[in-house]
């Protein structure tokens, strides 16, 4: 998260990394195969802030491709899939990290 606390392509960024490097340590070899809580910038709030941003990216170009009713269908579908995928991936964290933050939402911050 920026130190404002706003989206920026920076933001997304951060989220993949934080992912990408969760098993590997500072030289970038794969220390272990353990499934670890993801922490710092959006994953502070939700549980997929990449899945969140994957959602903004196809409803920020809606109103661009606003006559096109086939995009309109992709983006449903899209935020739909990753919304779907988001609580399952939030209901598996709650699981299998008992301390995992309560407050953390599956996708969008503070509402769900």
């Amino acid at each position: 998260m920026t130190g404002n606390g706003k989206f920026n392509s920076r933001s997304r960024w951060r989220s993949n990394e934080i992912l990408a490097r969760l098993r590997k340590n500072q030289t970038g070899q794969v220390v272990t195969e353990k499934h670890l809580m993801p922490k710092g910038g959006f994953f502070d709030v939700v549980s997929s802030p990449h899945m969140l941003f994957e959602c903004l990216m196809y409803v920020s170009l809606v109103p661009v491709l606003s006559g096109n009713t086939d995009w309109l269908l992709v983006t449903a579908w899209v935020v739909t899939n990753q919304a779907q995928v988001a609580h399952f991936t939030h209901a598996w964290y709650r699981e299998t990290f008992p301390h995992y933050p309560k407050a953390r939402k599956a996708l969008i911050p503070g509402i769900f």
